[in-house]
């Protein structure tokens, strides 16, 4: 299979500019791991309003920033930026690339006591020590010194031709279609878990539209395909807009009006679920509760991508999850599909261990408050996933996806 050849090709590409010390924590910086709309801050809130909790020091996936390419060029300028350097630089007020962004808090998350100066997280927190240049103690001096700047600061790029494969020197910067063009292309989000950063990795194909021969970089969201939420969609289920990472989508996955994580497997009534056509009458392991049919559905919307045949995601545990039966429409009763959903996986959904690292708090009954009941018990609490289309109406199909330590 080719995916895992793929995975290891990016994680190759990946381990060639980025170690374990490029990386930091919020607390670095005096912050603390929040949620940010849109953004994540290294943590996130459930759409039943509950808030994952990771350890001081770790924080839960974060999307790298990304540059979009400018289609008038003959260059690909397209790339991913780890630690969002050059939206921090373009808010600086020193040189950037000036081309479309999007970056994981691209609006700042402020370290400064000062809030009229620039100093702020845009993305992935980065080791402030080894790159001092965007933090309060980088000497005014350097700010001014184009050498200074490059050796001080988190830039750390992956153009669109490193992150396809096969790689080769006829696909970097060519406009024309070569005769090896890549077959494959990946993208990636990290995370900081027990004090190590992970890596996971995401291999999709694309087509695009007719069959038509272009070459493809990752172009911004869409508006027109996140649209409106339908009625009865969680609130807060998803943050997306031109400025968020378009590649992987998040969605936060709890059941609907509660604080829930799937599985939910205390149910105990039908609670929708149709028995008429064979389905359970509670939701087991592998099916995911409220996808059943007439359930909120958008069609022709990313955000609902979750759901297709094949599709492949990664939870805020780690787990790698591929969906076995999906569901491209609404299925309501009288319509061609009325019998599709509910979303059924490969495998049972694991369920966790109840500690700190997967979001359970440290209760001890001796400590007055700690008795409290954990937000929401480590099941799925969001999930990453590749969407299955774009705004050039690229079909794209997810092949693999895959976790590893940096």
């Amino acid at each position: 299979m080719i995916g895992p050849i793929v995975a290891k090709n990016a994680m190759a590409t990946l381990r060639a500019k980025l170690s374990q010390d490029d990386f930091g924590s919020f607390q670095d910086f005096g912050l603390a791991n929040s949620y940010l709309n849109p953004g994540i801050a290294g943590t996130f809130n459930t759409s039943g309003g509950a808030r994952l909790l990771v350890p001081s020091g770790d924080w839960c996936w974060m999307r790298p920033g990304f540059i979009f390419d400018n289609p008038n060029t003959p260059a690909d300028e397209g790339a991913i930026d780890i630690f969002s350097a050059n939206r921090t630089r373009q808010q600086y007020g020193l040189p950037y690339v000036n081309l479309p962004m999007a970056n994981e808090i691209h609006e700042g998350y402020s370290f400064s006591p000062d809030p009229a100066l620039p100093e702020a997280l845009y993305g992935i927190p980065y080791n402030g020590r080894k790159h001092p240049l965007f933090t309060n103690s980088t000497a005014a001096s350097a700010l001014a010194n184009p050498l200074s700047q490059r050796l001080l600061e988190p830039a750390v790029t992956f153009t669109q031709a490193e992150r396809s494969y096969p790689q080769g020197p006829q696909t970097y910067g060519n406009s024309v279609l070569p005769p090896g063009k890549p077959q494959y292309y990946w993208d990636c989000m990290f995370r900081r878990s027990a004090g190590r950063v992970q890596v996971a990795v995401f291999v999709y194909r694309v087509a695009a539209p007719g069959g038509d021969l272009r070459n493809y970089t990752v172009g911004r969201i869409a508006p027109a395909l996140v649209g409106t939420a339908p009625p009865g969609l969680p609130l807060g289920s998803f943050d997306a807009d031109q400025f968020t990472p378009p590649i992987p989508f998040v969605y936060y996955a709890p059941t609907p009006g509660t604080n829930v994580s799937w599985p939910n497997r205390t149910t105990t009534s039908a609670s929708g679920i149709d028995t008429t056509n064979g389905y359970s009458q509670f939701p087991t392991a592998d099916e995911i509760p409220n996808t059943h049919r007439n359930t909120p559905f958008g069609p022709g919307r990313i955000w609902d991508d979750w759901m297709a045949p094949g599709q492949i995601w990664i939870d805020q545990n780690a787990n790698v999850l591929e969906v076995l039966r999906g569901r491209m429409v609404a299925g309501a009763a009288g319509s061609a599909f009325p019998s599709q959903g509910p979303v059924k996986l490969q495998r049972p959904i694991p369920v966790v261990p109840a500690a700190p690292v997967n979001g359970f708090w440290i209760k001890d009954p001796f400590i007055a408050g700690n008795a409290a009941t954990p937000p929401f018990h480590a099941g799925i609490g969001a999930i990453w996933f590749v969407p299955n289309t774009d705004r050039f109406g690229n079909v794209i199909t997810p092949v693999y996806a895959t976790v590893e330590e940096l």
